[in-house]
Protein backbone atom coordinates (compact mmCIF):
# COMPACT_ATOMS: atom_id res chain seq x y z
CA UNK A 1 0.00 0.00 0.00
CA UNK A 2 1.30 3.47 -0.81
CA UNK A 3 2.56 5.67 2.01
CA UNK A 4 0.71 8.62 0.53
CA UNK A 5 -2.75 8.22 2.04
CA UNK A 6 -4.19 10.67 -0.46
CA UNK A 7 -3.72 8.14 -3.25
CA UNK A 8 -5.35 5.21 -1.51
CA UNK A 9 -8.49 3.50 -2.71
CA UNK A 10 -9.66 2.81 0.83
CA UNK A 11 -10.73 4.98 3.74
CA UNK A 12 -7.88 6.10 5.97
CA UNK A 13 -8.87 4.78 9.37
CA UNK A 14 -9.85 1.27 10.39
CA UNK A 15 -13.15 2.63 11.67
CA UNK A 16 -14.12 4.09 8.31
CA UNK A 17 -12.76 1.01 6.56
CA UNK A 18 -15.10 -1.10 8.68
CA UNK A 19 -18.00 1.19 7.78
CA UNK A 20 -17.20 0.66 4.09
CA UNK A 21 -17.01 -3.11 4.63
CA UNK A 22 -20.46 -3.11 6.23
CA UNK A 23 -22.03 -1.12 3.39
CA UNK A 24 -24.02 -2.52 0.49
CA UNK A 25 -22.20 -1.00 -2.46
CA UNK A 26 -19.44 -1.76 -4.93
CA UNK A 27 -16.71 -0.62 -2.54
CA UNK A 28 -17.76 -3.02 0.22
CA UNK A 29 -16.02 -6.07 -1.25
CA UNK A 30 -12.75 -4.18 -1.69
CA UNK A 31 -13.03 -2.78 1.83
CA UNK A 32 -13.62 -6.26 3.26
CA UNK A 33 -10.55 -7.53 1.42
CA UNK A 34 -8.46 -4.69 2.84
CA UNK A 35 -9.88 -5.28 6.31
CA UNK A 36 -8.88 -8.95 6.06
CA UNK A 37 -5.41 -8.01 4.85
CA UNK A 38 -4.86 -5.76 7.83
CA UNK A 39 -6.19 -8.02 10.53
CA UNK A 40 -6.03 -11.63 9.41
CA UNK A 41 -2.78 -12.35 11.25
CA UNK A 42 -3.89 -11.22 14.74
CA UNK A 43 -7.34 -12.76 14.30
CA UNK A 44 -5.88 -16.12 13.26
CA UNK A 45 -3.46 -15.99 16.20
CA UNK A 46 -6.36 -15.32 18.56
CA UNK A 47 -8.31 -18.35 17.39
CA UNK A 48 -5.19 -20.52 17.16
CA UNK A 49 -4.52 -19.89 20.83
CA UNK A 50 -8.11 -20.80 21.74
CA UNK A 51 -8.33 -24.00 19.72
CA UNK A 52 -4.71 -25.16 19.44
CA UNK A 53 -5.83 -26.49 16.08
CA UNK A 54 -4.75 -24.75 12.87
CA UNK A 55 -7.66 -26.02 10.78
CA UNK A 56 -10.27 -24.91 13.33
CA UNK A 57 -8.53 -21.56 13.70
CA UNK A 58 -8.59 -21.05 9.92
CA UNK A 59 -12.27 -21.98 9.85
CA UNK A 60 -13.11 -19.54 12.65
CA UNK A 61 -11.10 -16.78 11.02
CA UNK A 62 -12.84 -17.27 7.71
CA UNK A 63 -16.21 -17.36 9.46
CA UNK A 64 -15.48 -14.12 11.25
CA UNK A 65 -14.70 -12.32 8.00
CA UNK A 66 -17.81 -13.76 6.38
CA UNK A 67 -19.84 -12.00 9.07
CA UNK A 68 -18.95 -8.76 7.32
CA UNK A 69 -20.77 -9.94 4.22
CA UNK A 70 -23.70 -12.04 5.48
CA UNK A 71 -24.41 -11.15 9.11
CA UNK A 72 -23.08 -7.78 10.13
CA UNK A 73 -24.75 -7.45 13.54
CA UNK A 74 -21.60 -8.61 15.33
CA UNK A 75 -19.64 -5.64 14.05
CA UNK A 76 -22.30 -2.97 13.80
CA UNK A 77 -21.87 -1.86 17.41
CA UNK A 78 -18.54 -0.23 16.62
CA UNK A 79 -18.07 2.88 18.75
CA UNK A 80 -14.78 4.70 18.29
CA UNK A 81 -15.37 6.63 21.51
CA UNK A 82 -14.79 3.44 23.49
CA UNK A 83 -11.08 3.30 22.71
CA UNK A 84 -8.59 1.99 20.15
CA UNK A 85 -9.82 -0.11 17.26
CA UNK A 86 -7.60 -2.96 18.47
CA UNK A 87 -9.61 -3.21 21.69
CA UNK A 88 -12.89 -3.11 19.81
CA UNK A 89 -11.76 -5.89 17.46
CA UNK A 90 -10.80 -8.14 20.37
CA UNK A 91 -14.25 -7.66 21.89
CA UNK A 92 -15.84 -8.54 18.56
CA UNK A 93 -13.70 -11.70 18.35
CA UNK A 94 -14.72 -12.73 21.88
CA UNK A 95 -18.40 -12.24 20.98
CA UNK A 96 -18.00 -14.26 17.80
CA UNK A 97 -16.23 -17.05 19.72
CA UNK A 98 -19.05 -17.22 22.26
CA UNK A 99 -21.67 -17.36 19.51
CA UNK A 100 -19.77 -20.20 17.87
CA UNK A 101 -19.63 -22.12 21.14
CA UNK A 102 -23.36 -21.72 21.55
CA UNK A 103 -24.02 -22.91 18.00
CA UNK A 104 -21.66 -25.89 18.15
CA UNK A 105 -22.92 -26.81 21.60
CA UNK A 106 -26.50 -26.92 20.36
CA UNK A 107 -25.42 -29.15 17.51
CA UNK A 108 -23.97 -31.71 19.90
CA UNK A 109 -26.31 -31.59 22.89
CA UNK A 110 -29.93 -32.32 23.54
CA UNK A 111 -32.29 -29.56 22.44
CA UNK A 112 -33.14 -28.68 26.07
CA UNK A 113 -29.51 -28.21 27.13
CA UNK A 114 -27.96 -24.78 27.11
CA UNK A 115 -24.24 -24.23 26.56
CA UNK A 116 -22.53 -21.62 28.72
CA UNK A 117 -20.06 -19.70 26.52
CA UNK A 118 -17.88 -18.95 29.54
CA UNK A 119 -17.49 -22.61 30.48
CA UNK A 120 -15.04 -23.32 27.60
CA UNK A 121 -16.90 -26.45 26.58
CA UNK A 122 -17.66 -28.09 23.26
CA UNK A 123 -15.48 -29.94 20.77
CA UNK A 124 -12.84 -30.56 23.40
CA UNK A 125 -11.96 -26.86 23.53
CA UNK A 126 -12.09 -26.74 27.33
CA UNK A 127 -9.09 -29.05 27.51
CA UNK A 128 -7.33 -27.20 24.73
CA UNK A 129 -7.89 -23.79 26.27
CA UNK A 130 -6.65 -24.93 29.69
CA UNK A 131 -3.52 -26.35 28.09
CA UNK A 132 -2.72 -23.10 26.36
CA UNK A 133 0.47 -21.43 27.57
CA UNK A 134 -0.67 -17.98 26.46
CA UNK A 135 -3.98 -16.19 26.41
CA UNK A 136 -5.90 -15.43 23.21
CA UNK A 137 -5.49 -11.72 23.97
CA UNK A 138 -1.71 -12.00 24.29
CA UNK A 139 -1.56 -14.01 21.05
CA UNK A 140 -3.64 -11.33 19.32
CA UNK A 141 -1.44 -8.54 20.68
CA UNK A 142 1.77 -10.27 19.63
CA UNK A 143 0.46 -10.83 16.11
CA UNK A 144 -0.80 -7.24 15.98
CA UNK A 145 2.69 -6.00 16.83
CA UNK A 146 4.27 -8.24 14.21
CA UNK A 147 1.82 -7.08 11.58
CA UNK A 148 2.41 -3.44 12.51
CA UNK A 149 6.19 -3.81 12.36
CA UNK A 150 6.12 -5.75 9.08
CA UNK A 151 3.92 -3.16 7.40
CA UNK A 152 6.03 -0.33 8.81
CA UNK A 153 9.24 -1.88 7.50
CA UNK A 154 7.66 -2.45 4.09
CA UNK A 155 6.70 1.21 3.82
CA UNK A 156 10.09 2.36 5.13
CA UNK A 157 11.88 0.21 2.57
CA UNK A 158 9.76 1.76 -0.19
CA UNK A 159 10.69 5.25 1.02
CA UNK A 160 14.39 4.37 1.11
CA UNK A 161 14.24 2.91 -2.39
CA UNK A 162 12.61 6.08 -3.73
CA UNK A 163 15.18 8.28 -2.00
CA UNK A 164 18.19 6.16 -3.04
CA UNK A 165 18.79 5.25 0.59
CA UNK A 166 19.05 1.48 0.21
CA UNK A 167 22.32 1.34 2.15
CA UNK A 168 20.74 3.51 4.85
CA UNK A 169 18.00 0.87 5.18
CA UNK A 170 20.52 -1.98 5.30
CA UNK A 171 22.47 -0.23 8.03
CA UNK A 172 19.25 0.23 10.01
CA UNK A 173 18.29 -3.42 9.60
CA UNK A 174 21.80 -4.60 10.40
CA UNK A 175 21.93 -2.68 13.66
CA UNK A 176 18.39 -3.09 14.99
CA UNK A 177 16.81 -6.13 13.35
CA UNK A 178 19.63 -8.56 12.68
CA UNK A 179 19.39 -12.08 14.10
CA UNK A 180 23.12 -12.07 14.78
CA UNK A 181 24.96 -10.45 17.68
CA UNK A 182 24.59 -6.66 17.51
CA UNK A 183 27.65 -5.24 15.75
CA UNK A 184 29.37 -1.96 16.55
CA UNK A 185 28.80 1.05 14.29
CA UNK A 186 32.44 0.79 13.28
CA UNK A 187 32.04 -2.84 12.18
CA UNK A 188 28.74 -2.21 10.44
CA UNK A 189 29.97 0.90 8.65
CA UNK A 190 33.05 -0.93 7.40
CA UNK A 191 30.80 -3.29 5.44
CA UNK A 192 29.70 -0.30 3.34
CA UNK A 193 32.96 1.61 3.28
CA UNK A 194 31.71 4.14 5.84
CA UNK A 195 33.15 5.50 9.04
CA UNK A 196 31.34 5.05 12.34
CA UNK A 197 29.77 8.51 12.40
CA UNK A 198 28.42 8.31 8.85
CA UNK A 199 27.00 4.82 9.40
CA UNK A 200 25.15 5.95 12.52
CA UNK A 201 23.87 9.09 10.79
CA UNK A 202 22.47 7.17 7.82
CA UNK A 203 20.78 4.67 10.08
CA UNK A 204 19.26 7.51 12.11
CA UNK A 205 17.67 8.80 8.90
CA UNK A 206 15.82 5.50 8.58
CA UNK A 207 14.88 5.58 12.27
CA UNK A 208 13.11 8.87 11.58
CA UNK A 209 11.30 7.33 8.59
CA UNK A 210 10.30 4.37 10.76
CA UNK A 211 8.91 6.49 13.60
CA UNK A 212 6.88 8.57 11.17
CA UNK A 213 5.45 5.50 9.43
CA UNK A 214 4.50 3.78 12.71
CA UNK A 215 2.57 6.89 13.70
CA UNK A 216 0.91 6.99 10.26
CA UNK A 217 -0.29 3.41 10.57
CA UNK A 218 -1.56 3.91 14.12
CA UNK A 219 -3.31 7.09 12.97
CA UNK A 220 -5.02 5.04 10.27
CA UNK A 221 -6.25 2.54 12.84
CA UNK A 222 -7.31 4.93 15.58
CA UNK A 223 -8.31 8.09 13.73
CA UNK A 224 -7.04 10.11 16.69
CA UNK A 225 -3.69 11.69 17.51
CA UNK A 226 -4.35 11.24 21.23
CA UNK A 227 -5.02 7.53 20.76
CA UNK A 228 -1.86 7.22 18.68
CA UNK A 229 0.15 8.13 21.77
CA UNK A 230 -1.76 5.56 23.82
CA UNK A 231 -1.14 2.87 21.22
CA UNK A 232 2.56 3.76 21.07
CA UNK A 233 2.75 3.30 24.83
CA UNK A 234 0.99 -0.07 24.49
CA UNK A 235 3.34 -1.04 21.68
CA UNK A 236 6.40 -0.28 23.80
CA UNK A 237 4.95 -2.41 26.60
CA UNK A 238 4.36 -5.33 24.24
CA UNK A 239 7.85 -5.29 22.74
Amino acid sequence: MSVDSGNRDFPVTSWTLLAEALASNSRAVMARDEFARRYRRPILSYFSCLTRDRDQAEELTQGFFEKLAVNRALLCAADRSLGPFRHYLKRALANYWKSELRYRGRQKRQAEEELSPDAWTGDGWERLALAAAETPESAFNEAWVRRLLDESLTRVREICERKNQVDHYRLFMGMYLSDSIEPSWRELGALYGLDEKTARSRSDTVVRHFRKIVREILREETGSDALVDEELAALRALL
